[in-house]
């Protein structure tokens, strides 16, 4: 996997051609979200560019750890004169964003998620590296900008996320290389490692087992529902159930796992994960996407239970 030379050139050219430069990932963060967003940025500023993070969503307390969040402001600016988005190639994946994207005068995208739509100056999407953090990576070494210590936790936080603590399938030689140039550069991987698997509060461990308690189970697939009552009532964040899919596909015998999350204003998100089994395409044929192995979409529906029921089924015919 490696980005091209021209689209490299043509990226260094719209950085130095801009003045004002915005940096906004998907709704509902994660840790790939974050680290690249919030790694290229710092990186660029320390190249000498006035460089904003678009902060339009809220962070889950595991991701609090890091380094720049004062940087991720929902205050930011209508347009930019170049407007870079992370780890997201479908408009609808950026929110309140959008407007910021069509009101700016040059945008680009930098990605590795599959199928995506987006219509910008400049698409740089890989899906065959695991993480959008590996790519930051690859732009800041080759268009030579400053890697310091907080850049390279920020990028090595991004790939142990996205890769599962690198075990997804999609973990490749090069992975493992950038992880290592990054602890050579200064990210301190005890540290993140500690703060992001060592450090759960017992809160969440009792709201995840009281989750795969309830878990259903479907031959050789599993279907679990994070409700906003079980939120409440064991005083977690909707975040907090993430690693429950994990756990469910992890289980032997099991290929896929499905956890349906409600959230605000009738949405149901749905995440998936699997073993052997391409569910990519599956979210991408209602409405959403990722990868072969993790993937995940959005129901809209009146009620939890009609939106579990939907969810089911699609489940079902996996």
């Amino acid at each position: 996997m490696t980005i091209s030379r021209e689209n490299l050139e043509q990226l260094k050219s719209l950085i130095d051609q801009a003045d004002e430069i915005g940096v906004v990932s998907h709704v509902n963060p994660d840790g790939d979200n974050l680290g690249s967003s919030l790694g290229l940025a710092r990186a660029l500023r320390n190249y000498g560019k006035d460089v904003e993070v678009l902060g339009h969503d809220t962070i889950d307390n595991y991701l609090k750890f890091l380094p720049d969040l004062e940087y991720y402001k929902n205050d930011y600016k209508d347009s930019y004169d170049l407007l870079l988005i992370l780890d997201a190639s479908e408009f609808d994946r950026i929110g309140d964003a959008q407007p910021v994207a069509h009101n700016s005068k040059k945008t680009a995208v930098i990605d590795h998620h599959l199928g995506g739509k987006i219509t910008s100056d400049l698409n740089i999407i890989h899906p065959d590296a695991p993480a959008t953090c590996q790519l930051v990576y690859e732009i800041i070494n080759k268009l030579d900008l400053p890697l310091d210590e907080k850049t390279a936790g920020l990028l090595f936080t991004g790939i142990v996320t996205d890769t599962g603590r690198f075990m997804y399938y999609d973990t490749n030689r090069e992975t493992f290389d950038v992880a290592g140039k990054l602890i050579d550069a200064g990210a301190d991987k005890d540290f993140i490692y500690q703060a992001l698997y060592q450090n759960k509060p017992i809160k969440t461990l009792k709201f995840e087992t009281d989750l795969i308690a309830n878990a259903e189970f479907i031959e050789n697939k599993v279907f679990a529902i994070a409700s906003k009552d079980k939120v409440d009532e064991f005083g977690v964040q909707m975040g907090d159930s993430e690693h429950v899919v994990n756990i469910l596909r992890d289980l032997e015998g099991i290929e896929v796992a499905m956890l349906l999350k409600e959230y605000d204003n009738g949405e149901y998100k749905v995440s998936m994960r699997s073993k052997g089994i391409d569910i990519a395409k599956v979210a991408r044929e209602n409405g959403g996407g990722g990868h072969v192995n993790a993937s995940g979409f959005s129901i809209f529906d009146d009620s939890l239970e009609s939106a579990a029921k939907k969810a089911y089924e699609i489940l079902k015919n996996i």
